[in-house]
C-alpha cells in the first residue's frame, strides 16, 4: 500500500522512526544509483563517527529515556570490627553512549576509489543548535565543500535549524541542494513544501559522463513499503513536530479521509 501523501509522509519524521528511515533512505539511493551509473562507477554507504558529551542537547534524541533505578547495595567495612558500616543504597543510571555514528552515500570512481559526489541526508542532531553532531556535521560538509568532490544535502526534517547553503533561500519545509565541485560559487537548490512530492534531482559524475536523475519521490516511497512502514505508522497519533497550521491541517485531513464507499 502506497504512502498516503503525494511527497513526505510527516510521521516518518518521529524521532523514533527517524534512525530507521534515514538509514533505509541510504539504503535505497545506494541501490538505485548504482542500478543506473556507469560501471567505473559504485555508490558505498561511509559511517561519521563523533563523541558528544552528556549535556549535549543532542543526547534526548539519542537516548530519549535515561533508565534510573533504586539499588540495595550493602556493603560491610572491615573484618575486625564487629560494628559493620552500612553504605546508603545509591541510584543507579544507564550513561548514554558519548559515540554516535552517523551514514552518508558517497560516489566513487571504480579504478581510482576516488570520491566524485558526497550525498548527505540530515538527522536531528545536525540541525539541533549547539550540539556535537550539528558541529561535527558542519566541519564534514565544509571539508567536502573545499575539495573537488559534488555534494548534495537532502533535508526531510521539518524541525531544527534548516542548515541553508546561502542567505535569502526560499522557504519550504523541505531542502535539497547540489554544489558542484567546478563551480562553488553557485549552487541549485529544490525547496519543497509538504504538499508537494519531492524533486527528480541530477547526481553528477566525472566531466565527460552524463549525469543520474535521481528520482528522490521514487525512493521514498520504496522505503514506505519495503521497509515496512505502512505497517508500523499509527495515523491516529498527532503529527510529530512541529505542529502545522490550521490550512494544512485541514489539508492533512483531506489526505487521511477514508474514501467514500
Amino acid at each position: 500500500m502506497p504512502s498516503p501523501f503525494p511527497g513526505m509522509n510527516p510521521w516518518l519524521e518521529a524521532p523514533e522512526l527517524w534512525p530507521g528511515v534515514h538509514s533505509a533512505f541510504i539504503s535505497e539511493i545506494r541501490v538505485y544509483l548504482n542500478s543506473r551509473m556507469p560501471s567505473k562507477y559504485f555508490a558505498d554507504v561511509e559511517e561519521r563517527v563523533f563523541l558528544c558529551d552528556s549535556d549535549d542537547p543532542m543526547i534526548r534524541l539519542i537516548v530519549p529515556d535515561v533508565n534510573v533505578r533504586e539499588t540495595a547495595i550493602s556493603t560491610n567495612f572491615g573484618t575486625e570490627s564487629s560494628t559493620a558500616a552500612t553504605l546508603t543504597p545509591p541510584l543507579q543510571a544507564r550513561m548514554a553512549n558519548p559515540v554516535v555514528r552517523e551514514r552518508r552515500l558517497v560516489i566513487r570512481s571504480a579504478d581510482e576509489q576516488t570520491i566524485v559526489t558526497v550525498i548527505e541526508i540530515l538527522s536531528p542532531a545536525n540541525k539541533t543548535s549547539g550540539s556535537a553532531g550539528r558541529s561535527s556535521y558542519l566541519a564534514k560538509r565544509r571539508d567536502v565543500l573545499e575539495s573537488e568532490s559534488h555534494f548534495i544535502e537532502i533535508d526531510l526534517i521539518r524541525s531544527g535549524k534548516q542548515l541553508e547553503p546561502g542567505p535569502g533561500l526560499r522557504r519550504a519545509d523541505y531542502l535539497i541542494w547540489l554544489s558542484r565541485s567546478q563551480d562553488r560559487s553557485i549552487f541549485e537548490y529544490w525547496p519543497t513544501p509538504l504538499e508537494s512530492p519531492l524533486p527528480t534531482i541530477p547526481v553528477p559524475l566525472l566531466p565527460g559522463d552524463p549525469e543520474i536523475a535521481l528520482n528522490l519521490q521514487a525512493v521514498l516511497n520504496d522505503v514506505y513499503d519495503r521497509s515496512g512502514y505502512v505497517r508500523r505508522i499509527n495515523y491516529s497519533q498527532p503529527v510529530p513536530e512541529p505542529t502545522l497550521d490550521e490550512a494544512r491541517m485541514t489539508w492533512l485531513n483531506q489526505i487521511m479521509k477514508p474514501p467514500a464507499i
